[in-house]
């Protein structure tokens, strides 16, 4: 009788030791958004990019299967929200979205400013008045946009919200709006397309410090959310993160990834 007790109990055990490690790998969804150069869909469907390749790069070394999935940045904020056994990259942290998720890096450090065309704004930024008369475009439900607002633009009478990235480009372009947000690693990107059209751009005020991270859904483990900080950090440590950075982003950039993942942790 104990003999069958014994084994009754062993099999228990396994049976639930395959549930669990069977719970414990089913893949993740990723969402990203169009966002380039970090994510993007090339010409023949693909989604890639160097921050795509990087976490890739970090599925294959701790044996995280899952398909990466691109869609608009709301539309993908919100899936991730309502979702189990999801992550969205490359979100923006901050104190609001803080209990939202569980984050995963930094993917980026950088400095993001507002910026217009100079033959319409002046070269002077400090004779600029906020908001006065002008008209601000930004991505809908983005930090920036909370932090574009604090300066007094709002929603409907001089603050433009869109959905796809290129939208406020093209709006500064077109001269329907007057500033928009632009990252330091995709300035000379927006340079080189302004100058294209034979305008100039010029930095009217820094906004803030941004850091991006891959965001998991609360229901996933605390150890899987380890086995992803500390991918990424080796990542970060042995070179991989700056090959595929290095001949899109800034330089400044992925020193601050570096000394990010140099530093102890207590």
């Amino acid at each position: 009788m104990k003999l069958l007790f014994r084994n009754l109990f062993w099999l228990f055990s396994m049976g639930c030791s395959v549930v669990s490690q069977g719970w414990a790998s089913e893949p993740l969804r990723l969402l990203t958004e169009h966002n380039p150069p970090g994510g993007y869909r090339d010409d023949s469907g693909v989604v890639t990019g160097p921050t795509v390749e990087l976490i890739r790069i970090l599925q294959q070394r701790i044996n995280e299967p899952g398909q990466i999935e691109l869609m608009p940045w709301s539309r993908a904020l919100s899936v991730a929200r309502e979702s189990r056994n999801t992550a969205l990259f490359e979100t923006v942290y901050t104190e609001e979205r803080a209990p939202w998720f569980k984050w995963v890096g930094p993917l980026k450090i950088y400095t993001i400013s507002l910026y217009g065309l100079k033959h319409r704004l002046g070269s002077d930024p400090a004779k600029i008045a906020f908001p006065g008369k002008l008209i601000a475009c930004n991505y809908r439900n983005s930090a920036t946009a909370e932090d574009i607002m604090k300066l007094g633009f709002v929603e409907g009478r001089n603050l433009v919200l869109t959905g796809r990235a290129g939208d406020c480009l093209n709006m500064l372009l077109f001269q329907r709006v007057d500033l928009i947000a632009v990252t330091e690693h995709a300035l000379e990107e927006f340079e080189q397309q302004i100058q294209a059209a034979g305008s100039e751009l010029i930095e009217v005020r820094q906004l803030s410090e941004r850091k991006r991270y891959l965001a998991f859904s609360p229901d996933v483990s605390d150890e899987r959310i380890l086995r992803w900080q500390q991918a990424l950090e080796q990542s970060y440590r042995d070179g991989t993160m700056r090959k595929l950075y290095q001949p899109v982003f800034s330089e400044p950039m992925v020193q601050r990834l570096e000394r990010f993942a140099a530093k102890p942790k207590r």
